[in-house]
């Protein structure tokens, strides 16, 4: 199957249908009574986590989903048939962002159910406003909007161990070796175009090992496949580099290359501040990237040499560990003003080989370790836009009469006489505007019982205190997306 882990989509919920305003009117009965229904409630849109997808390929050429709507209330006390939900099934490590790349949700189990968009109020039909004064009242509450949105789904591999390396280094052969995963392997470079994720067995542990595509200089800037899948490495606990043991010292530049590589995704995709330094920890070494003070990232690094079959020779491979130790300190010096010792470098660093399968049980035990002792909560870290601007504070009742009153003379909504004693007022309640919206305006019963409910929510107390006098004109602002802002007047 085709690997797909990125996709806008747009959803929208059904809609709660209008309760009906009707009465029993039969011959040789007495009395009559309101006998109109609620309206149908709406689907639900509900995402369903799963372990048996691994891409987002069915959202590709479908991109709008709509749950089902709910039905008119009917006579005779009938209710409207109630909208069926609609199940959007994801892989399990998907992420649901806005289109400012906001987080709204992250589906991390197997089965799990969120309902994303749901509904607020039916229609209610007239029965529910008959009391001792009005035994028949003449009005019903219209449906709520539906919901509508468009989002973005991405899906994050969650892996613990993330294979990072250039091309050919054998990381395919790797993941195949240690696990059932079988990636396609050929005496090429580029030939993973796609993640492959592998699950290991070790005694009563089982985890994930992610086999990235090969990356290269620039890959941050998203040269070849790099931008594509850097962002599956960081969901890892271990960041594994490997290196070839063939290639001497082109194998160890390339290494450096693609780790100050890693380092540039993540203050790019973060933020250009964030404070990036190594330690040493237990005999690790860590990687730890902090933002106002507070730890984003905190990533244990392993250095895997590949190919001993190639190369068995000890006092070479001394050597190569020997330069790959130099390298690295150069460039960690100069920019962290950190150096790895020795020895913490030697427990960290091993040579193995995925075609004979040499030491790669002592190199499976150190990830283990690493892993056992690793707080999952600390490597939990979803990346969102480095320049997603905080909302401000919204003002439930604004002045906005220099700014409308132009345009509601020229839509004749106010005459000119009245503009010179009336206000317009920008009105940013949820509460309000679900009130204005499902009341069936120029119907005086609706409007007295809108405007009871204004009172009996402290609404109208709140208006008076501001200043807001009768005959203004209130702008409700709409919550509803794709539903145009109302006028009323007060």
């Amino acid at each position: 199957m085709q690997f797909y882990d990125e996709v806008n989509i747009y959803i929208e919920s059904g809609k709660w249908w209008n309760g009906l305003a009707s009465g029993r009117r039969e011959a040789m009965v007495a009395f009559w009574w309101p006998n109109g229904g609620d309206g149908g409630n709406w689907g639900n849109i509900v995402f369903v986590a799963s372990k048996d997808e691994n891409t987002l390929l069915p959202y590709k050429y479908k991109k709008n989903f709509k749950a089902q709507h709910g039905e008119d209330g009917r006579t005779k006390d009938q209710y409207g048939a109630n909208g069926e939900n609609l199940e959007l099934v994801v892989p399990v490590g998907t992420l649901i962002k806005d289109m400012d790349w906001n987080v709204l949700l992250h589906l991390l189990e197997d089965g799990q159910r969120e309902v994303f968009l749901y509904w607020w109020e039916w229609g209610k039909w007239n029965i529910h406003f008959k009391d001792s004064i009005n035994q028949f009242p003449n009005f019903a509450l219209l449906w709520e909007p539906g919901h509508k949105k468009d989002i973005s789904l991405e899906l994050q591999l969650l892996a613990d161990v993330a294979l990072i390396g250039s091309p050919s280094v054998w990381k395919s052969s790797l993941i195949n070796s240690v696990s059932h995963t079988k990636a396609k392997v050929a005496n090429y470079p580029f030939t993973t175009l796609i993640p492959n994720l592998g699950s290991i067995q070790i005694k009563d542990l089982n985890f994930n090992m992610i086999d990235i595509p090969g990356l290269i200089k620039w890959a941050a800037e998203g040269k070849w496949l790099g931008n594509a899948f850097l962002r599956h490495v960081l969901k890892a606990k271990i960041f594994c580099l490997v290196a070839d043991l063939s290639r001497f010292d082109i194998g160890i530049t390339e290494v450096i290359n693609i780790f100050e590589e890693i380092i540039e995704y993540i203050k790019n995709k973060i933020d250009q501040k964030v404070k990036i330094r190594f330690f040493d920890e237990d005999g690790d070494i860590v990687m730890e990237v902090k933002q106002n003070k507070k730890i984003i990232l905190n990533k244990k690094i392993v250095f895997t040499v590949n190919k001993y079959d190639l190369v068995p020779d000890n006092e070479i491979i001394e050597e190569y560990k020997k330069q790959f130790l130099k390298n690295l300190n150069i460039y960690l010096k100069e920019n962290f003003s950190f150096e790895i010792e020795k020895k913490s470098f030697e427990n960290n660093c091993f040579v193995v080989s995925a075609a004979s399968h040499f030491a790669l049980d002592e190199w499976l035990k150190w990830l283990v370790r690493i892993i056992r002792n690793t707080n999952l909560e600390e490597n939990n870290f979803v990346i969102e836009r480095k320049d997603k601007s905080q909302k401000a504070k919204v003002e439930m009742i604004k002045d906005i009469t220099n700014l409308e009153k132009n345009k509601l003379l020229s839509e004749w909504y106010i005459e000119e006489i009245d503009s010179q004693f009336i206000k317009i007022w920008e009105i940013n309640d949820s509460e309000i505007c679900k009130l204005v919206f499902i009341t069936w305006w120029w119907n005086d019963e609706a409007e007295l019982w809108f405007w009871k409910e204004m009172g009996l929510k402290w609404f109208i107390s709140e208006f008076e205190r501001n200043g807001i006098r009768k005959w203004d004109v209130l702008k409700i602002i709409s919550y509803y997306e794709g539903q145009e802002n109302r006028y009323i007047l007060y």
